[in-house]
């Protein structure tokens, strides 16, 4: 064998093994950087956490305040767990906190006046009118109220801002901006003939002609009763929104339709037709209210840290919030379409501590849900019922902007039941299904081959449809869930089969409508609720109480564990937040696979 055919010399083996060497050597150290640098930032954390002054967020209130408030900010339902926000010492509001510091300022000597201001907001509708009740109150105190805008919209999408400016005493608005109260448009999307093209097909079953989630895929257009349905709702809001609007700004309700008829109106236009008060740059006016009141401003978020709870021992009112769509698993925010998700498990906990705690004599659960899994929703009113037989405690449910199908079963297992005029509720059905795939294999030349042990085995498989043994099957499962569904409404509503059937097969109702079908107890937000409950329990009715709310706001341990765990999805959300409206469309999608869940209807205010 000659020199050249021999094979590669020994030292060729050790080249490669010091390759590996090197490639392991270089792994390692990444790993390890990694892990020293997640060290590092867990350490800096804790020690930031130990050196932030405690009470940092106290900042004293001034003897004479004029307490602002930018109801642009987001005020969500569930108490944040931020802990960028933890350390830096921002406080942040959730809903019942902004009420609840502007109930408290009513009766604050030292607070003047109220001051806000909107341009695009993320309040939702009833939420909208649970504050519209509490600025009210603010207002028989004797003091003012005051709301700057820099425009209500642009060419329209300004009629909710405006909505909830109207109750406020005094509108002022920037120089050649607009007021665009355009009124309201629902808005859904139909895919059927696009999934005819790629040779998908949609096979869902609901029960029944109202319960139309899935229409966006199955139909073309609206069915006659899905656009009686929208029709219904769209009435509902508009008239109620013009009526309050009409109210406050001491108009007729034929002159609020003609304004927005009319709408987009430019500034001096809105100021002739007395929609607004003044027309002024923003500093200026503040200028002239901080003389005139001869006070400082004062931002809520500030006064809201000044705000002390009644000691721990006080009788107390739990407020538990089950807000975003209900699933099973524990309790999570979903970063990239941000969206809460409310899981069972987490609440059954919350639920078990409630019970255990013996200050707890009333508990108000917060409903702010479209719906979502049944079997879910199932074990939240379970563990309800539960709770009401061990403790002997009254229950009562505030429904948010939505409390619909799996949001409304859960909400069955109050006491009593409290709702906003435009909340959405009801939707009492089901659906289910799968979309087949078989068609857009074969245009693509993807064969599937199945060996089945069992009849029904392939029942949900997406590469064929249903069998007609399969169907029964599946819809015998729907009728299964229907019934269990509608007989714990009549029992706890109180309602015949004949009421029964005319409130349910997925109807939807606006809060007002619904109180007359008595599907709800009484119109009204959270602080309604708050006064039913303790109407109903052991409290005296001139007792100090103290408010528990659940979901409780985590340590700084377990908000760096969050951190930890999720913080690539909130980079990654920060990153395509400029995609808001997208991303808005996407969860409305999103829900479509849970089986009590509203159809993916788009309200544009």
């Amino acid at each position: 064998m000659s020199e050249f055919e021999m094979p590669f010399p020994e030292e060729g083996k050790q080249d490669k093994r010091k390759i590996e060497a090197a490639k392991l050597l270089s792994k390692s150290l990444i790993y390890a950087f990694a892990i020293f640098g997640l060290i590092f930032v867990i350490i800096l954390f804790l020690i930031l956490g130990m050196l932030r002054p405690q009470g940092q967020n106290v900042v004293d209130v001034p003897p004479a305040a004029l307490l602002t408030v930018d109801f642009d900010e987001a005020f969500s339902e569930t108490k944040e767990n931020d802990i960028m926000a933890e350390l830096a010492g921002i406080q942040n509001q959730n809903f019942f906190d902004l009420l609840k510091a502007i109930n408290v300022a009513a009766a604050d000597d030292r607070v003047k006046a109220l001051v806000g201001k909107i341009s695009v907001s993320s309040l939702g509708l009833a939420q909208i009118q649970d504050l519209r009740q509490t600025i009210l109150n603010f207002k028989k105190s004797g003091k003012k109220t005051y709301l700057y805008a820099p425009s209500f919209g642009a060419f329209g999408r300004g009629t909710k801002e405006y909505y909830l400016a109207s109750v406020f005493d005094e509108i002022a608005i920037a120089p050649n901006s607009e007021v665009g109260i355009t009124g309201i448009g629902i808005e859904v999307p139909f895919f059927r003939a696009v999934l005819d093209k790629i040779g998908i097909k949609p096979e869902f079953y609901s029960r029944y002609e109202y319960k139309t989630a899935m229409n966006s895929f199955t139909q073309n257009k609206m069915s006659l009763p899905f656009k009686a349905e929208m029709q219904k709702l769209g009435d509902g809001i508009f008239n109620r929104m013009v009526a309050d609007i009409a109210e406050s700004r001491k108009l007729s309700i034929s002159e609020v339709k003609n304004l927005i008829n009319r709408a987009p109106l430019s500034s001096s236009e809105a100021l002739k037709a007395k929609l607004v008060d003044i027309i002024a740059f923003k500093q200026d006016y503040l200028d002239v209210l901080q003389t005139y009141h001869k006070a400082e401003l004062f931002d809520l978020a500030l006064y809201e840290g000044n705000i002390l709870n009644n000691k721990k021992g006080t009788p107390s009112i739990a407020l538990l919030v089950i807000d975003g769509v209900i699933a099973e698993g524990t309790s999570a925010a979903d970063s990239l379409q941000n969206e809460f998700v409310t899981g069972s498990d987490t609440v059954l906990a919350q639920l078990k501590e409630i019970e255990k705690d013996k200050n707890v004599k009333a508990l108000v659960i917060r409903v702010n849900s479209p719906g979502g899994g049944y079997n879910a929703a199932n074990e939240i009113w379970h563990g309800i019922e539960q709770l009401k037989q061990k403790k002997k405690i009254p229950v009562v449910v505030s429904m948010g902007d939505y409390a619909a199908s799996g949001g409304y079963f859960v909400a069955i297992a109050g006491d009593k039941i409290v709702a906003e005029p435009s909340t959405i509720t009801g939707s009492i059905g089901v659906l289910g299904g799968k979309v087949v795939l078989q068609g857009l294999w074969q245009k693509i030349g993807v064969n599937w081959e199945k060996i089945a042990f069992g009849k029904n085995a392939g029942i949900l498989s997406a590469n064929t449809p249903f069998s007609e043994s399969e169907k029964d099957i599946f819809n015998k499962s729907l009728d299964d869930i229907y019934s269990d569904f509608t007989s714990k409404v009549a029992k706890a509503r109180n309602l015949s089969p004949q009421q029964m059937n005319q409130v349910a097969r997925g109807r939807v109702w606006l809060g007002e409508q619904a109180l007359p079908l008595k599907l709800v107890d009484a119109l009204g937000g959270i602080e309604t609720a708050l006064g039913l409950a303790q109407a109903a329990s052991s409290i005296k009715p001139d007792e100090k109480i103290r408010i528990e709310f659940y979901p409780k706001e985590k340590s700084l341990h377990e908000k760096l564990q969050q951190f930890i765990r999720d913080g690539k999805g909130l980079a990654m959300f920060d990153t395509l937040s400029g995609f808001s409206e997208e991303f808005e469309q996407i969860k409305l999608f999103n829900r479509l696979k849970y089986n009590a869940i509203l159809p993916p209807m788009q309200i544009e205010i």
